[in-house]
């Protein structure tokens, strides 16, 4: 745009504003308004004669040049109102996740390691790469945890997911019914079932380090005070919790020998 066509633009725009001031504000300035509702009703009516007046230079007036022109260019309005949100800028982690405050979101896996754009708003956190939304999630203020879609996960990933449960609940149902417990109520507190494979492999290693039948004991009292996880249950082992409590005999100590001690042989 010129510089010219950008003064002849500047030189309507004021002269709009002064009808305004002469053909509205001037024509009220001596009036009294005891409310915005009445000034407003006052300040319509003579904006309504204003744009109805035809105008000269145009031979029509100011409503039918906007119907003219202005109306067919316009578009509908949002059917959402504005949300306010804040961007910043990721990489996609290996485990085709990203963090935004201290919270973990996927994306498909295909972008890992790639540079992409995050939209956080109130209730949701979305992920753009080149100029295009890949992934959307609801926000979560869960520190520490994993938002992950199934859709986002590699082919390999699922087939590892669906093996390794079913091998583990197995696992675990060789060893006893208290220990199929224990691992299903630790699948049940994840997210997600893979989330669970590093306690579960912890837990295997405690069966071989303490023997089956102590695991199984040690799942047993953790269930009855509704304990889950790898590190109630190597507690209960190292205290040694998971063994019923022994009777130990003291043994009595002979009384000792005094003259004001009449001693046993004195009631026979």
């Amino acid at each position: 745009m010129s510089l010219s066509s950008n003064t002849r633009d500047k030189a309507k725009v004021e002269k709009a504003v002064q009808e305004v001031e002469r053909q509205i504000l001037a024509p009220l300035r001596h009036q009294r308004f005891t409310s915005f509702t009445d000034l407003n009703e006052a300040m319509r009516e003579r904006l309504e004669k204003l744009n109805g007046r035809v105008m000269k230079s145009y031979g029509c007036s100011r409503r039918d040049l906007f119907e003219q022109v202005d109306q067919p260019a316009l578009q509908p309005l949002p059917t959402q109102s504005f949300v306010f949100a804040r961007w910043k800028s990721a990489k996609v982690n290996l485990d085709y996740h990203l963090e935004v405050d201290k919270h973990y979101y996927s994306v498909p896996y295909w972008f890992v390691r790639r540079e992409v754009s995050v939209k956080i708003s109130e209730s949701l956190v979305e992920v753009f790469f080149d100029y295009r939304r890949i992934a959307v999630h609801p926000r979560s203020i869960t520190p520490y945890r994993h938002t992950t879609l199934p859709e986002h996960m590699p082919p390999e990933h699922w087939a590892y997911k669906r093996q390794s449960k079913a091998t583990f609940l197995a696992w675990a149902q060789q060893i006893g019914p208290q220990t199929h417990r224990q691992v299903t109520a630790i699948f049940a507190a994840k997210a997600h079932e893979e989330q669970a494979f590093r306690t579960l492999k912890g837990l295997q290693s405690l069966a071989t380090r303490y023997g089956s039948q102590r695991l199984e004991d040690a799942c047993r009292r953790a269930n009855t005070f509704h304990l889950v996880g790898y590190r109630r249950l190597k507690a209960i082992l190292k205290a040694q919790l998971d063994r019923p409590p022994q009777l130990v005999e003291v043994p009595q100590s002979p009384s000792a020998q005094h003259d004001n001690v009449r001693g046993a042989d004195y009631y026979h």
